[in-house]
């Protein structure tokens, strides 16, 4: 009777037992993608420089912004930066051939008709710093229709001199 009351008792606690989880073994298996998904957020979504209206001269100004961090990034990091800045405006990374990088915008209505003048010179100026900030990178080649406030072409650091 003994006997069989302890098989009665060890049979439960062997079929819990077994149901358990090993839980080093999850971890084990999370590690490799938590240490992928934590060397993404090593990266940064900062754009690294920003225009801004000075309010005494009522000009625009392109400002290193001191909280971007480009260790680790690619040009394509940096693409999607830029829209998570400006989603309404959709830049895709084509390549780099050289010192030249080409990038376009499928959809530039926004950029072209609704940003305005400024707005728009403001973001070609953001898009061609921050992706020349990378090195081998001096012009910035943008493909998009024409419209009203902005013109497609190729861009340089030069062509913002007149930011302040």
């Amino acid at each position: 009777m003994k006997k069989e009351l302890y098989l009665v008792l060890l049979i439960p606690i062997f079929i819990i037992g077994s149901c358990v989880n090993d839980s080093t073994k999850v971890t084990d298996k999370n590690t490799s993608t938590k240490s992928a998904a934590l060397k993404d957020l090593d990266k940064t979504l900062i754009v690294p420089w920003s225009v801004e209206l000075n309010d005494s001269t009522q000009l625009m100004e392109i400002k290193k912004n001191p909280e971007a961090d480009m260790a680790n990034l690619e040009p394509v990091d940096m693409v999607d930066a830029i829209n998570f800045k400006y989603p309404q405006i959709k830049l895709e990374w084509l390549k780099q051939e050289g010192k030249r990088a080409f990038v376009k915008i499928e959809d530039a209505r926004y950029l072209t008709r609704e940003s305005g003048t400024e707005g728009a010179m403001a973001y070609l100026a953001e898009v061609t710093f921050s992706l020349t900030e990378f090195k081998g990178i001096e012009e910035v080649d943008i493909a998009f229709q024409e419209g009203d406030h902005a013109r497609p072409g190729l861009y340089t650091r030069e062509n913002f001199k007149n930011f302040n």
